[in-house]
């Protein structure tokens, strides 16, 4: 007879969520994504008109192996009792891959189309623009109040202008600058695209289940 007593005093604990079951989660939002591509152009359906007058119809790498690597956000978890709200800018991710970090868009690190010329500081803005019109999928900051949001697949993408050492194209590990949060992956590993953007191959847009 104790026994359905029993399982009506677990139900609840076992839907509560992972953060309000850990008390080290307490005050901790979790967020989910899938690195969905690595990319190693990308076109844009309207040309980028910098201050020198030069249309820029696509952008590379600084070097050979360097990719933009995509990122679905699946859902943010702020659930946690400590969590009243949650500012999310696409800004603060970060991949990080051994002890190397990659963030937005620094000057003089990607080439303008397929010459020597690089992006200098007064045109970086115009880029990143550009980058996100073809690239980025949801707004670029929102505030989350406490609750679960699922199913969010906000799109964005974060500039690798270089190689990384013993990178074999699985999902690469990202951390979010600022607050209490753990950004864990599904590990899904990435598509590998040539081209985006433009008439180029199109990228996941949504999670996997």
């Amino acid at each position: 007879m104790r026994k359905p007593f029993k399982s009506a005093l677990l139900l609840p604990l076992l839907l509560a969520g992972c953060t309000s079951a850990d008390p080290g989660l307490r005050d901790t939002v979790i967020l989910h994504y899938q690195h969905v591509a690595n990319v190693h152009r990308i076109d844009f359906r309207t040309p980028v008109v910098l201050r020198r007058n030069e249309a820029v119809h696509f952008v590379l790498p600084l070097e050979s192996q360097g990719f933009w690597a995509v990122f679905v956000l699946c859902s943010v978890d702020a659930t946690g009792p400590g969590v009243p709200a949650f500012y999310y800018d696409v800004d603060r991710f970060r991949v990080q891959f051994d002890d190397r970090h990659f963030g937005p868009l620094r000057p003089y690190t990607l080439r303008l189309e397929d010459s020597i010329d690089l992006n200098t500081r007064t045109d970086t803005a115009a880029i990143v623009d550009a980058i996100t019109a073809e690239i980025h999928q949801g707004p670029p900051s929102q505030v989350f109040r406490h609750g679960f949001y699922p199913n969010l697949d906000y799109r964005f993408a974060i500039y690798v202008p270089q190689g990384l050492a013993d990178y074999a194209g699985e999902e690469l590990p990202l951390r979010y600058v600022g607050g209490h949060t753990m950004v864990s992956g599904n590990g899904t590993p990435p598509s590998d695209i040539p081209v985006a953007g433009g008439n180029g191959t199109g990228i996941t847009s949504r999670c996997r289940p």
